[in-house]
């Protein structure tokens, strides 16, 4: 096992949530969907001072492993993602904040890597910046196009998972999948939501926000 700078192992669910904003919050938070400056584009994650650095390339190692499609809209927006390797709350493994014009991305990475290895770590890191594409580049429109792909699933534990996951999430763990080539088969770290019929056609839109 790949040592890890995290204390906190121990949660009562297995579950990946983000911060409940909303894209529109999110645009109020500073962003204007699609507009991101050349100095952004051309910046990359801020990490904080201390940070362990086999957390560090454990998180970079989820980035390099994803599909190239991926990459390249991560790439887009990591210039406005401050990292941050911390414990949870009970039930969280990663929470993704607008903070003004930029994102704060606190991840578990030591609880991840419990449930799955490097596996569960690029699961989470791409759930977690998979929001950061949304808020940061998909216009509502295409939101809204990409959601209606996804199926609805079942159960609905605690309101969260399953036919309750609400489109923020549906979108994130469909992005983490789409990414990693991985529909997480065996990996208990989600909201239990199915991946479209057609995952490579899922995301292909994507790739026409790196166009304009």
């Amino acid at each position: 096992m790949v040592p890890l700078g995290i204390a906190a192992l121990l949660v009562a669910a297995l579950v990946l949530r983000a911060h409940p904003a909303s894209r529109a919050g999110a645009k109020q938070q500073g962003r204007v969907v699609g507009r991101i400056s050349d100095a952004e584009r051309a910046a990359t994650f801020t990490f904080p001072p201390g940070i362990a650095e086999p957390d560090r390339q454990a998180i970079l190692r989820a980035v390099a492993d994803a599909r190239p499609e991926a990459q390249r809209l991560i790439a887009a927006v990591d210039g406005l993602v401050d990292l941050r390797v911390a414990g949870t709350q009970a039930g969280v493994v990663g929470v993704t904040q607008p903070a003004g014009s930029r994102f704060v991305v606190t991840l578990n990475l030591g609880l991840a890597m419990r449930i799955h290895g490097q596996r569960g770590i690029d699961r989470l890191v791409l759930h977690e910046l998979g929001h950061v594409v949304d808020f940061a580049l998909v216009p509502p429109a295409m939101d809204a196009r990409l959601d209606a792909e996804i199926p609805r699933g079942y159960g609905c534990e605690e309101g969260q998972t399953g036919a309750c996951a609400n489109p923020l999430e549906r979108f994130a763990e469909t992005f983490a999948k789409w990414a990693t080539r991985d529909i997480g088969f065996g990996v208990d770290l989600g909201y239990k939501v199915p991946p479209p019929d057609d995952l490579e056609s899922w995301g292909a839109p994507l790739d026409s926000l790196l166009k304009t």
